[in-house]
């Protein structure tokens, strides 16, 4: 059995690969206790026990150690074809360690380089207005991330990834990223757009004037009154146009029902002329005692990139 151990130690089965590399760590994970025991005298018949902690406890602590070499081998395989990169690099510390075999120990050391090139990154450019802003809270696949202060980039499984980034006063904003093993430093742009704040309306000031608006009487009587006016002119010359008329034909001897003609034109500018003056006068008695009114003012006054801007809306006209 020792001669067995110490081939398998020291020999390396043609066609013997990573995954043989752990098998061989492994069968020699079972037998190296049995060549330890083999290597040992036999002790006498009913002669003393070995004492407890003895040389079988060292080698099964590490015949336990080897077993965790190979087991955390194993699964930085698996993690490595699931495409779970982040996890495989975390468990190559358990391969890695200065007590594991020298192939479980070769194999861990290179893919660490391997898994490192192989992780894609991010970094965040978080942006306002074209401003860089800082202290944006991230969420990667709902969970929130810290990143580093030193701006080194996030790392990430290779996959199709969910990102949301929310800033005081702005609007958040979630993006959908694929990213593919190697593609490092992937610089994500994320422009935040400010949330609009409410308007609150100027100010009012509402304040009265007093006013005398005109009566709708006045502006009636005014009508008559040059209505009157005008007919007082036309009866006036026409009872002159028929008086120059009688005098030029018939005086002295006119008959009477001519000079009745002339007299009813005169009688009715005379009578236009006094509608006419009254109505005036009613119009101008109307607007001089028109009474005195109140009416609201509503002021307002805001900014503007002018300057200020005033508007004043009169009620009650």
């Amino acid at each position: 059995m020792a001669g067995e151990t110490g081939m398998l130690r020291r020999g390396k089965p043609s066609g013997t690969g990573r995954g043989g590399w752990a098998a061989l760590a492994l069968a020699a994970t079972a037998l190296w206790p049995l060549s330890a025991l083999a290597d040992e005298p036999a002790a006498p018949a009913g002669g003393p026990a070995a004492p407890a902690g003895g040389p079988a406890a060292p080698e099964a602590g590490a015949a336990s150690a080897v077993t965790q070499c190979v087991a955390a081998h194993a699964e930085v395989q698996r993690l490595r074809k699931e495409h779970q990169l982040l996890a495989a690099g975390r468990a190559l510390k358990g391969c890695a360690r200065s007590d594991c075999p020298a192939p479980v120990l070769r194999d861990c050391g290179a893919w660490v380089d391997e898994i490192e090139r192989a992780t894609p990154s991010v970094v965040f450019n978080v942006t306002s207005g074209g401003e860089q802003v800082t202290g944006s809270r991230i969420l990667v696949d709902g969970q929130p991330v810290e990143l580093s202060s030193s701006g080194a980039p996030l790392k990430l499984d290779p996959g199709k990834h969910t990102y949301r980034v929310e800033q005081a006063g702005h609007k958040p904003v979630s993006k959908e990223i694929i990213l593919f093993e190697g593609q490092r430093f992937q610089q994500l742009n994320v422009a935040l757009e400010p949330i609009a704040e409410a308007r609150v309306p100027p100010a009012q000031a509402s304040v009265t004037e007093t006013y005398r608006p005109v009566p709708a009487l006045t502006y009636v009587l005014a009508g008559l009154g040059v209505a009157g006016g005008a007919s007082f002119a036309v009866w006036g010359l026409m009872g002159r146009s028929e008086q120059d008329r009688l005098e030029k034909t018939c005086s002295p001897s006119c008959a009477d029902s001519d000079l009745d003609a002339v007299r009813t034109r005169y009688l009715i500018a005379d009578i236009s002329l006094g509608v006419g003056a009254a109505a005036l006068a009613g119009a101008a008695l109307t607007y001089l005692l028109r009474p005195t009114k109140e009416r609201p003012i509503a002021v307002s006054v805001e900014p503007s990139r002018t300057g200020l801007y005033g508007t004043v809306l009169l009620r009650g006209m």
